[in-house]
């Protein structure tokens, strides 16, 4: 009887881990990227670290050949955001710094500043003047930055009518807005902080 019970209790447990094991691997499935943003993670994380590099997503997309959508850096971005361990860099860098084009980084930078020194907003003109580029540009930028939650819409603030969320309002100086790209004479492009 005691061994019937325990061949019974094991069957069980082995039942149940095959199927806690079915469950992570469409889990893992879930979270993988398609091939081509995977080929520009890869890249990442072989990056990473050498020469001091914090290179970015945008980078990674060129240096591989894959075509840079605001999706596809939305999904690689949010896939990094969402796995620190995957590096070093990214922990101690921050998932900002990573998927954040130049361009996105400076509207955030004049954003921060303006509000933690309780300045208006800019407007859609004055941050295209600041960042060096189209209105259409600063547009696209700022729906980036909203969809990675770093600023939400926000009525009271005239001009672009975005506020900063406050997490990004609390260190001195964001080193997540702060970037340096570097070309080396092989062509090879990376940042650094």
């Amino acid at each position: 009887m005691l061994q019937r019970s325990m061949r019974r209790h094991l069957a069980v447990a082995v039942v149940l881990a095959i199927a806690s094991c079915g469950r992570a691997a469409a889990a893992d499935t879930k979270d993988q990227l398609p091939a081509e943003e995977q080929k520009a993670l890869t890249y990442l994380l072989d990056d990473w670290g050498k020469d001091d590099s914090v290179t970015s997503v945008e980078i990674a997309l060129r240096a591989v050949k894959v075509a840079d959508t605001d999706d596809r850096r939305f999904r690689i971005g949010s896939h990094i955001k969402a796995h620190p361990e995957l590096n070093e860099v990214v922990r101690r860098w921050g998932w900002v710094t990573l998927v954040l084009t130049p361009d996105e980084k400076l509207i955030a930078r004049a954003l921060v500043n303006a509000q933690r020194d309780g300045r208006p907003a800019p407007s859609v003109a004055d941050l295209a003047g600041a960042v060096g580029t189209s209105e259409h540009q600063v547009k696209r930028g700022l729906a980036m930055l909203e969809r990675y939650e770093i600023i939400r819409r926000d009525g009271s603030r005239k001009g672009v009518g975005y506020g900063v969320e406050s997490r990004y309002l609390n260190w001195e100086p964001r080193l997540d807005f702060l970037f340096h790209q570097v070309t080396l004479a092989s062509g090879r492009q990376f940042n650094t902080n």
